[in-house]
């Protein structure tokens, strides 16, 4: 039989009972639909998660100093000096000030941190850029503004920004940089009267009242340094250099904690893997049943054309022939069902990204930044070779049990 006359006879045969094919096929959209949706958004909640504590969280130390009042920016910018695997140390401190423009006065938190601050934190950058090194050396009084500082201050998100002067108590600060954010926890999206900035640390030490000591550090470890082993080392160094009591002693009140954002990565991780490991069980549920559904319809359509069997057998159809057109019947109908799957996995992952994002806002950070599906291509790929792999798997045995029919009987079969 010539390929076009199979796929003639394929569509013929499918068409026929339109509304029983499209039944059957419902478990296969149902898993397909399923698979290609939770995998857009599982990839967008990494993306998301990966943009929320930086693409570098995983070489992040967070040290955490009680009772040392007196830790300076030059103790901060000593550690990596003492202790292998620390690269660099990004001290910072924080100050609530009323933050005013030509037309509004608003309370704000300016953090005071280092100029490699921005890049450790995958901060982006939306307008002008990140203030220097340099400006950290002199003191500078320029200030980087996240993007909804941008609208609570000049009315718009597109607002232009860079050039403009906040004044914050006698100071006048030159706007150089607006950020997607300058904090994880950012506020100023939720309150419609709050700016959140970001200067120079040597700037905020030395101008803001309230802010001569550093408030927390972080340090960055280098990448082939593995950082869980580094913290410990980290706070070993600062235990010994600075007399401090562990902290599982009793009255304890200088101690100090450096914890690694491996390990919370590492759950996060998992945590998606796992997830995702369930949805895939669980569409892989969906796709049996919508392959034994295949197969009850393909034994029925067998049933209902033994006489056409017959019929094509004593005119010269071989078995082969006989197979390879139950085959493609049980693929096809598996390939429709994953195409209407792949189609509404998209809109339903596009559907969901806003809920889920919402959900993840609310319990994760302050930030609510859609999340955006990933739509994998090779998620697609995929599913077509599952679909494939479903038709031929489900659709055999129907076909050889139709290729084995005998044309007489078959003939005279009523």
């Amino acid at each position: 039989m010539r390929p076009a006359d199979l796929v003639q006879e394929t569509w013929s045969a499918l068409s026929a009972n339109k509304g029983r094919s499209a039944l059957t096929i419902l478990g296969i959209v149902i898993g397909i639909g399923a698979v290609i949706t939770m995998n857009a958004i599982i990839g967008g909640i990494s993306n998301q998660m990966a943009g929320m504590f930086g693409a570098n969280a995983a070489r992040i130390l967070t040290i955490n100093l009680s009772g040392l009042n007196n830790f300076t920016l030059e103790d901060a910018e000593d550690i990596p000096n003492n202790v292998a695997g620390v690269e660099y140390t990004i001290p910072s401190c924080q100050k609530t000030v009323n933050v005013t423009n030509e037309k509004k006065k608003i309370e704000g938190t300016i953090h005071g941190v280092t100029s490699k601050y921005f890049e450790a934190h995958g901060y982006r950058i939306l307008q002008g850029s990140a203030f220097t090194e340099e400006d950290e050396k002199q003191g500078a009084r320029v200030i980087v503004i996240d993007r909804y500082s941008v609208k609570n201050l000049f009315g718009s998100l597109d607002a232009q920004a860079v050039g403009k002067s906040l004044r914050m108590g006698n100071d006048e600060y030159l706007i150089v940089g607006v950020a997607d954010k300058v904090n994880i926890y950012s506020v100023s999206e939720y309150t419609a009267e709050a700016v959140e900035g970001a200067v120079p640390i040597t700037t905020a030490l030395a101008r803001m009242a309230g802010t001569q000591n550093i408030t927390s550090i972080e340090a960055m470890t280098s990448e082939t340094a593995d950082a869980d082993v580094v913290a410990e080392q980290t706070k070993s160094y600062l235990m010994k250099r600075y007399k401090l009591q562990d902290s599982t002693e009793q009255d304890a009140t200088r101690t100090a904690s450096v914890e690694s954002n491996k390990s919370l990565m590492q759950q996060v991780s998992t945590m998606t893997s796992s997830f995702q490991s369930i949805m895939v069980t669980v569409s892989g549920i969906s796709l049996l049943v919508g392959g034994i559904g295949i197969m009850n319809m393909m034994l029925t359509n067998v049933t209902e054309r033994i006489r056409e069997i017959g019929l094509r057998k004593a005119l010269g159809a071989k078995r082969i022939d006989i197979t390879s057109q139950f085959i493609l019947e049980s693929v096809c109908l598996c390939l429709t069902g994953g195409f209407v799957g792949v189609l509404l996995g998209m809109a339903g992952a596009f559907g969901l990204s806003g809920i889920v994002g919402a959900g993840l806002a609310a319990s994760v950070t302050a930030s609510s930044d859609p999340i955006t599906p990933v739509i994998d291509v090779s998620s697609i790929i995929n599913a077509v070779l599952v679909c494939v792999a479903t038709g031929l798997i489900f659709g055999w045995y129907p076909a050889q049990r139709a290729a084995k029919l005998d044309p007489v009987e078959s003939l005279n079969h009523q």
